[in-house]
């Protein structure tokens, strides 16, 4: 055990608390205690004889149970058969009316109309399982009681349990983020217009020219946008085709409608618009919720308004969609959700190594539906979606290097504005100097490669747009 004297250290900092001295730098070094991972057979010992080993005096389990943030799209699942099946009706044409139309001659009244019908079948499945090992009795040594193993082996179950939690939450944000890059595809791609950017039309309404992090402190912008989304609130209740991808006659009463709102967004609004009349409606929604990302938090460095309001993906349908600044979302409780839930706990014993090892599986179905109502808000000009894809036609993906021979990849369907940013070859950023860029031609130069082994590699390249392209090449020695 290490002991230190502090009464120096308390003299001081007294003398800063009662105000006799101004705020000065206190060394807490060995003070507070930063845990170690193991026990030394040096310093953790009695401090009379340095002899008998310090004990454990109390054990916490620093173990939670963790529960799922978007559970609402978990309500509505079924666990036999294979294929959700949605079946559409199209709205009936009027037709000219006979009641009044007393013509000699007799009228054809048998005449057959058909309704127009449409179905959908949707039967994906995501599966993926977490497993661990409980020895009978090996790890008995490491505990005083069966009281205190008991309570270590529970916390390794609550953490399977927790891991299946955050896996479960994982899947329906992708769900979330991939319907909002499709409806960006659907705005940017097919002109609809699924997609309103709220901070373009406010500027242009208010003569301004805010910025993504302005309008989250302007109260004008502010209450624009709870404006304009309690507006969309009320229009999707009206039966119209032009609020999903696929020209559906669709409606979408307040009590199926999912108001999904960046919490960013809805703390600003909280703190500037709490007795605001169009927020309190907003929240008051039956399926009101909030979310702390789309996609992820990000990294340490960079977790601000611009990762959590972020999705970066390759939709369902193949574009590459890159998208920040997105704010909210308002879907019909049937665009997109969860149609299959299968999760289930095994468990087998290993009589020879004297252990159990202990499996939580899942297959689940998560689907969305783009004939139905969905409308995304940003705060920001849309990304351009691409599906740029390698093109073997023209490419030189196995070469040698030791004969000048480069690395030429061709790629296709690059959008306009869209342009070469860098490559990388297994993860390294190739040189500037040793990768040019020529139309849809992409070409790693001789010159990169001196470096690496013969064999395969993968070369990335990064585009303007956000989308990454993987190719398998050779690096050849002929």
């Amino acid at each position: 055990m290490n002991v230190k004297q502090v009464y120096t250290i308390l003299n001081d900092v007294s003398k800063q608390m009662y105000g006799d001295k101004a705020v000065s730098v206190t060394d807490l070094t060995g003070v507070v205690a930063l845990g170690d991972t193991v026990l030394s057979s040096s310093s953790d010992k009695d401090l009379f004889l340095n002899t008998l080993v310090d004990r454990i005096g109390k054990t916490i389990i620093s173990q939670r149970a963790y529960s799922a943030a978007v559970n609402k799209l978990l309500d509505n699942a079924f666990a036999f058969g294979a294929i959700l099946q949605k079946i559409y009706v199209a709205p009936v044409k009027a037709k000219h009316a006979e009641q009044y139309d007393f013509e000699d001659g007799s009228g054809d009244l048998f005449v057959i109309e058909k309704p127009d019908v449409a179905q959908k079948l949707f039967q994906n499945r995501d599966v993926w399982s977490v497993q661990i090992t409980i020895p009978d009795f090996q790890l008995t040594s490491a505990f005083t009681s069966g009281e205190a193993m008991a309570a270590f082996i529970d916390a390794i179950f609550l953490a399977m349990r927790n891991s299946m939690e955050v896996y479960l939450e994982g899947m329906a944000e992708l769900c979330y983020a991939n319907m909002i890059g499709e409806r960006i595809v659907d705005t940017k791609v097919n002109g609809g217009v699924t997609v309103i950017d709220l901070l373009t039309a406010y500027n242009t309404v208010a003569g301004t020219a805010l910025t993504a992090a302005d309008a989250l402190i302007s109260p004008g912008f502010l209450k624009y946008a709870s404006m304009m989304i309690n507006l969309y609130v009320k229009r999707l209740g009206k039966m119209a085709t032009r609020y999903n991808s696929e020209g559906f006659a669709r409606f979408t009463p307040k009590d199926r409608l999912r108001v999904t709102i960046l919490a960013d967004f809805a703390s600003a609004t909280a703190s500037f618009l709490e007795s605001d009349t169009y927020h309190r409606e907003l929240v008051a929604l039956p399926n009101y919720d909030e979310v702390m990302y789309w996609q992820g938090i990000g990294q340490a460095s960079d977790s601000g308004f611009s990762e959590v309001s972020k999705i970066n993906i390759k939709t369902a349908s193949g574009y590459d969609v890159v998208q920040s600044n997105v704010i909210a979302m308002l879907s019909d409780v049937e665009a997109m959700g969860l149609m299959y839930d299968n999760r289930r706990s095994k468990s087998f014993y290993n009589p020879s190594k004297e252990y159990t090892q202990f499996f939580e599986k899942a297959d689940m179905g998560y689907y969305n539906d783009l004939s139905e109502n969905a409308i995304v808000f940003t705060m920001g000009a849309l990304t351009i979606p691409s599906k740029i894809t390698f093109n073997p036609t023209g490419s030189t993906t196995e070469f040698d290097p030791s004969d000048s021979e480069d690395c030429v990849l061709v790629f296709k369907d690059i959008p306009s504005g869209v342009t070469f940013s860098k490559a990388f070859i297994d993860g390294d950023e190739v040189a500037a100097a040793n990768v040019t860029f020529a139309s849809s031609t992409v070409t790693v130069k001789a010159a990169a490669w001196g470096d690496y082994e013969v064999g395969d590699h993968t070369v990335s390249v990064l585009w303007t747009n956000g989308t990454v392209n993987k190719v398998a090449v050779k690096k050849k020695n002929t």
